[in-house]
């Protein structure tokens, strides 16, 4: 599997390329950081974006736990460029006045890979849009990789009373 953003660590901040050796009169020696901007090494096309790290949003999709669906849903997202998540945000929305469950995170797997560091479940809650830093490393996903995550609730919504789901990643893709 190619590690496309290992590629990229030599990328600083301002889109140049570190360069380690340079060509000079009496052979080849260690440069004295010297830059050579990325949109130098690519040529530009019209109309295609240039290629690199950029931060974008990878759509979960959205769920209802209803009186009707369990008490375990899961949102599963397949990404279409190499993919590195960063900041996981969930939103909930609670209908009904039986909509009081405690709403969980019991799984977050990148194609087989749990991303949990125990098996213990982690509150919704704590990924909700207005949450202070609750960045993630994950580990990459690849062209055509599940991203699962799975959610529980302790009770669930009575009659026509639910309780809504959604969630994005924003992390790093190439390309």
């Amino acid at each position: 599997m190619p590690n496309y953003f290992d590629d990229l660590a030599d990328m600083d901040g301002m889109g140049t390329l570190e360069m380690g050796i340079e060509m000079g009169r009496r052979g080849m020696r260690r440069s004295r950081g010297r830059r050579i901007p990325a949109r130098r090494l690519i040529p530009q096309v019209p109309g295609v974006p240039m290629p690199g790290a950029r931060l974008q949003p990878l759509g979960l999709g959205a769920t209802a736990f209803t009186a009707a669906s369990g008490t375990i849903l899961a949102l599963v997202a397949r990404p279409q460029r190499p993919f590195l998540g960063q900041r996981l945000v969930v939103d909930i929305t609670r209908t009904g006045a039986s909509a009081t469950g405690l709403v969980t995170i019991t799984r977050l797997d990148i194609g087989t890979a749990n991303q949990l560091v125990s098996s213990g479940a982690l509150s919704a809650a704590a990924f909700a849009a207005t949450a202070f830093d609750v960045n993630l490393q994950l580990d990459p996903a690849t062209p055509g990789i599940d991203i699962t995550v799975q959610f529980a609730i302790t009770v669930a919504p009575a009659a026509a009373d639910r309780v809504d789901i959604s969630g994005t990643i924003f992390g790093t893709t190439v390309g």
